[in-house]
């Protein structure tokens, strides 16, 4: 079973497939989201474990809840609340996959000293996981609320600043 949701959010994440081919869920969107959080935990403890707590309180509780709760208002907005249960499925699974299987080594890539963390080939790797993110999960919202990828790619890049902001806020770049 656990093989068959890991394919059908890799068929998200290719395109292939999409929210609405996952289950309408509470148990399966609590499970996910436990997942997401699992790691962006391991995550954070790799690769960032001396970044302040606020940084992990970002990344760890406020990320994965202003997903649930973005994706709840923007259904809302769109007219189409039915859907956020595998909305908010699709968002997270794919987060944590992506996060695994093209963020985690890429982290890694960078942490090694393999590249300098400063350079332009660890900026454009970070720029193409944004890049590939903007898109999964922008096609996930033009599917979820009837608009076009235009749409769903800007309103996942808004998405991705609001954190970014919030993390360097924290991280006290915002003083």
């Amino acid at each position: 079973m656990l093989a068959q949701f890991l394919k059908v959010f890799a068929d998200i994440v290719l395109w292939r497939r999409g929210p609405q081919d996952l289950p309408a869920s509470r148990l399966l969107l609590g499970l996910v989201a436990t997942v997401y959080v699992a790691v962006s935990l391991l995550q954070m403890m790799l690769f960032a474990p001396s970044d302040p707590s606020g940084a992990w309180f970002i990344i760890v509780v406020l990320d994965p809840l202003l997903l649930v709760g973005g994706t709840y208002l923007l259904l809302r907005l769109f007219n189409h609340p039915e859907r956020f249960l595998q909305t908010a499925t699709a968002i997270l699974g794919t987060g944590a996959l992506l996060s695994v299987v093209v963020s985690m080594p890429i982290d890694a890539w960078i942490s090694r000293g393999t590249v300098p963390a400063n350079s332009v080939a660890a900026g454009l790797a970070q720029l193409a996981l944004v890049v590939i993110g903007a898109l999964v999960m922008g096609r996930i919202l033009q599917q979820a609320t009837g608009s076009n990828l235009f749409m769903g790619v800007a309103l996942s890049l808004t998405y991705f600043l609001v954190i970014i902001l919030l993390a360097g806020v924290v991280g006290g770049g915002g003083n």
